[in-house]
């Protein structure tokens, strides 16, 4: 198999690249990025090359991925962004065949994790608490969540303090659902960074509390051993569908220490290099059992209580 590694739709997700660069740095394998525009993406110009991609939905991107993965050697390709995973999902078997993994979920659990009405009943099936969800206009009160029940990056999602706001975000869209509020004044909120073996077998898992958020991405985080880490190895040792680096979103009652479970993606999260740095190195992690072909074992050696403050920084190039 093909030794270098591909991360897609790279944006500005320069300490994940970074990440792939240590863990490959005694390896003799390049870490490459692509971008639909690499020129403006700062983790392309961090990686050891940078390449133009089309938009996952555009028809000729599965044919300028698999050439662009066979001139670079290309192994292991590494998404990043929602669009991208049920287009690679479909693809994952012809690029095995090419030598070359594809770190995806099955599309079955893309789908269970992108709707968050089918990711409410994995939860249920899972047997764990998750909000409930209200049907208009048969709300207990208020506050309510507002949440697109195909969104991402928390875009459309909103409190709702009275009966007017409720009508008028129902009114606006047929695709909320209207679920519980969880106050910061009450519960603490977590994004669980998880590693999912081939085999769809939980090796790792680190809750992160969320302490500050921007624009859905978390910037300031502390990684926590707490009851999500437990309860997520109980109830979920397998997961069907799922490989690689999956996040799950849940909330604690800082009294009741009750749990409550909100969403999964199946990808990298944004807050994922706080999980690395704190001994969980997923990255290491992948190119041992999707490049090097050793088996991963479950383990739990990360640093408690590692706080992450996130800041702005800039790549600069200058015209040759």
């Amino acid at each position: 198999m093909n030794g270098n590694i591909l991360v897609t739709s790279a944006g500005r997700r320069v300490s994940f690249v970074q990440g792939f660069q240590v863990a490959a740095a005694d390896q003799n394998r390049r870490v490459l990025a692509a971008d639909a525009r690499p020129d403006r993406s700062a983790a392309c110009q961090m990686a050891d090359g940078a390449h133009r991609l089309p938009p996952a939905l555009a028809d000729d991107f599965g044919p300028a991925l698999l050439e662009l993965c066979q001139q670079q050697q290309i192994g292991m390709v590494v998404p990043t962004i929602d669009t991208e995973l049920p287009v690679l999902a479909k693809l994952r078997d012809d690029f095995e065949n090419h030598g070359i993994a594809i770190i995806v979920s099955d599309q079955a659990f893309i789908a269970e994790c992108a709707d968050k009405r089918l990711t409410r009943q994995l939860f249920e099936q899972i047997g764990v608490s998750t909000p409930a969800v209200h049907t208009w206009p048969a709300v207990p009160g208020y506050p309510l969540f507002a949440k697109p029940f195909d969104g991402s990056a928390s875009v459309g999602a909103r409190v709702l303090h009275n009966h007017a706001e409720a009508a008028a975000a129902v009114a606006e869209s047929d695709r909320l659902l209207l679920c519980d509020y969880y106050s910061p004044e009450h519960h603490d909120e977590f994004t669980v960074d998880c590693y999912f073996d081939r085999s769809s077998v939980l090796r790792c898992a680190v809750p992160r509390e969320r302490i500050e958020v921007r624009n859905g991405e978390v910037a300031q985080a502390r990684t926590a051993r707490n009851e999500l880490s437990r309860e997520l190895f109980e109830r979920v040792p397998t997961l069907p569908g799922a490989r690689g680096i999956v996040t799950v979103q849940a909330f604690i009652e800082r009294e009741q220490r009750t749990t409550a479970y909100i969403e999964i993606n199946a990808r990298v999260g944004g807050g994922y290099p706080l999980s690395r740095l704190a001994g969980a190195d997923f990255q290491q992690l992948l190119i041992d059992e999707y490049l090097n072909d050793q088996p991963v074992a479950t383990f739990d050696n990360w640093h408690d209580g590692a706080l992450m403050l996130r800041y702005d920084a800039e790549v600069v190039r200058f015209k040759t």
